[in-house]
This record gives C-alpha cells, structure tokens and sequence, in this order.
C-alpha cells in the first residue's frame, strides 16, 4: 500500500466538535439529517474497484432524545442499528473498545449492499463495513468506514488514522 499524506478536518459546526486526520487526497463533505437530527462529516475515497461504490470515512454526531434526537440511550441506538443492516449484513465481530476515555461498540461488518440509485434488479455490491458507537459529553456518535472488499484495507488504514488522531473540540 502506497504511503498516505493526511490533512486535516477541524469542524466548524458546535454539534459536531470533532477533530481527525484523513487521507489529504479524499474528499470531505458537511450534512446535517432532515429526516433526524444529526450532523455528520464524511470523507469519499476514490472509486473502489466496483466504480459504483465510493469508499468513505464518516463520523456522526446525535443529540440525545431529550435534544430532539432520536435515540434515548447508546444502547437503542446500536440495537435500532443492528436490526437495520439485517439480513444482507452479518456481524462478523463485536467488541467493546477504548476510545476517547469512553467504552465504544465495535461492530466489524461485511455483506452486500443494494445501491438506492441502481433499478431494483441490480446486482447488490459486496462491501465490509465497521461502525464504533459511543456517548460523550451528552452526545451519541457513531464512527464509520465502508468499502469493496478490495478497497477495504485502505479505508481500514484511513480510519485507523482518523481514530488515532480523533479528538472532541470545546
């Protein structure tokens, strides 16, 4: 694998107080949900190599129910997502991490994945995912990559990155 120059994102939105390095060729983009709440950054790869799968970083911040967000606790919110993935998703391990001094979930996915833009009929993208679900200072986050299974040893090395140099900003 060829060697990685980092930028780095710094967000300017306060639901969002996170810092990361990413991979300096990627490109990062800003949303906010309009059907929940959350804001989130994602950082697109280049192409995997099915072209009709960009390779991404993602890191999502939602405020707790009582802020208008949709989960009461970080265990509805792993649990509403574990239900979503199935069936075309199998865990294939779970774990509870260190990160940012908080307990994290670890969940390390693969399966297909049926791209909503494609006709019905399209035949799905094999993908391999991971997801780290954790609550700070008041917040539900949840930490993602998800690529081709060729491409995944880059986005795993990215993300990597990304968690080594996370940092929650006042």
């Amino acid at each position: 694998m060829a060697e990685m120059s980092f930028a780095v994102y710094q967000s300017t939105q306060p639901q969002l107080p996170v810092r990361f390095e990413y991979p300096a060729d990627w490109e990062v983009e800003d949303s906010r949900g309009t059907q929940e709440a959350y804001t989130q950054v994602q950082v697109y790869g280049p192409a995997s190599l099915d072209d009709r799968l960009r390779t991404y970083l993602s890191v999502r911040a939602i405020p707790p129910h009582v802020e208008g967000g949709r989960y009461a606790s970080l265990a509805e919110m792993i649990e509403s997502y574990e239900q979503t993935v199935m069936p075309t998703f199998r865990i294939d391990q779970r774990q509870q991490i260190d990160l940012l001094g908080v307990t994290a979930t670890q969940l390390d996915l693969s399966g297909t994945l049926s791209l909503p833009w494609e006709p019905a009929r399209s035949t799905p993208v094999p993908v391999k995912s991971q997801r780290l679900f954790f609550e700070k200072d008041g917040r539900l986050y949840e930490l993602s990559w998800m690529a081709t299974p060729e491409a995944a040893p880059t986005a795993q090395a990215a993300f990597a990155r990304l968690l080594q140099t996370l940092t929650l900003t006042p």
